[in-house]
This record gives C-alpha cells, sequence and structure tokens, in this order.
C-alpha cells in the first residue's frame, strides 16, 4: 500500500540530485572554461554553487538515505533484540526521528517564508542574484523525509516493517566483486 509512495520519493530523489550535480559540474566547468580562455567566469557562479547547489546536495538525500537504510545506527545494544522490545526500539527511534524532522521543517518552512516576503538576494558583482527560493530546498527535503519517517511509523505499528540485517562489511565485499 505504501510502497509507490516510497518508490515515488526514492525517483523523485534520485532524479533530482542527480540534476542537480550534474548542472553544479557543468556550470563549474563552464565558469572555469570562461576564466581560464575569456578572463571572466560565469556570472554569480560561487553564489550559485554556495546556495542552490550545495544546500540541494546535502539535503535532498535525505528521504533515501532512510528508505534506503543507510542511515548511521549504533546497534550494539539492540543487536539481539527481537519481537515487542525491537519493534519498541525501532518505533521509538521512528519518532523520535520523525520529531526532529518536523521541528526542522516547522523551523526552514518559516525561514523560506521570511526570506520569500522579503525578497531575499545578494549583490554579486553589478547583479542582484535572488536567493529566496535556495530556502525552500530544506522544508521540502525535511518534508520528504517525514513523509518516510511516518510510512516506517506505519509500518512498525502494522509489523510490516523488516530490517533485514545487514552488515557494511559484507555490502563493501559485495561492491568490489562487482568492480
Amino acid at each position: 500500500m505504501l510502497k509507490p509512495v516510497e518508490t515515488a520519493v526514492a525517483r523523485f530523489s534520485m532524479v533530482m540530485g542527480g540534476l542537480v550535480l550534474v548542472l553544479m559540474m557543468l556550470q563549474v566547468v563552464v565558469d572555469v572554461f570562461m576564466r581560464a580562455f575569456l578572463g571572466a567566469g560565469f556570472p554569480a557562479t560561487p553564489d550559485l554553487v554556495g546556495k542552490y547547489y550545495m544546500v540541494a546536495v546535502s539535503v535532498l538525500p535525505l528521504a533515501l538515505t532512510e528508505l534506503k537504510r543507510r542511515h548511521i545506527e549504533a546497534t550494539i545494544f539492540t543487536q539481539k533484540l527481537t519481537g515487542a522490545p525491537l519493534k519498541a526500539v525501532l518505533l521509538f527511534g521512528f519518532l523520535v526521528f520523525g520529531a526532529v524532522l518536523a521541528v526542522l521543517l516547522y523551523g526552514s518552512f518559516g525561514e523560506a517564508m521570511r526570506q520569500m516576503d522579503r525578497g531575499a538576494y545578494i549583490e554579486a558583482g553589478t547583479m542582484r542574484f535572488i536567493t529566496w527560493p535556495s530556502y525552500w530546498i530544506l522544508p521540502f527535503s525535511f518534508g520528504l523525509a517525514l513523509i518516510v519517517i511516518a510510512i516506517r511509523i506505519i509500518e512498525v505499528l502494522t509489523g510490516q516493517f523488516r530490517d533485514g540485517d545487514h552488515d557494511p562489511l559484507d555490502q563493501v565485499d559485495a561492491m568490489r566483486e562487482d568492480a
């Protein structure tokens, strides 16, 4: 029932993350080329990279990392748990993560609204470089991650959550074999 939502979030996160990386790479290459051969770079490249691209690259994958269960976990005390105690620990962890995401979403949404209302920009040389749209990357990313956490909470409560035991060293070995 919730798999289509997970799939949509995963695809969107991967496509947007890849698109942002490609755009950033192309802009930096064009900027370096223009500086080397024309004596002047692409206008506002450092500002665009710092205010838009790097923010998106940093937080857009947040939902995807939870979908793939790639967050860092300290399982030394929980690795032997099964049944109701494991379910309680998982539920507690997801609830705490959801609460943190909700606070981040609330705060970043408020900041995005303030920046949009004032029409935030920076002076880049002789031009005004609009920055207020970049403030919407954070609440959007936190919102996607919160959707994933809500799905996880529902899965735990309904008994559908399966967190397979995975050893990171096995994953590294599998990557080496594929290469």
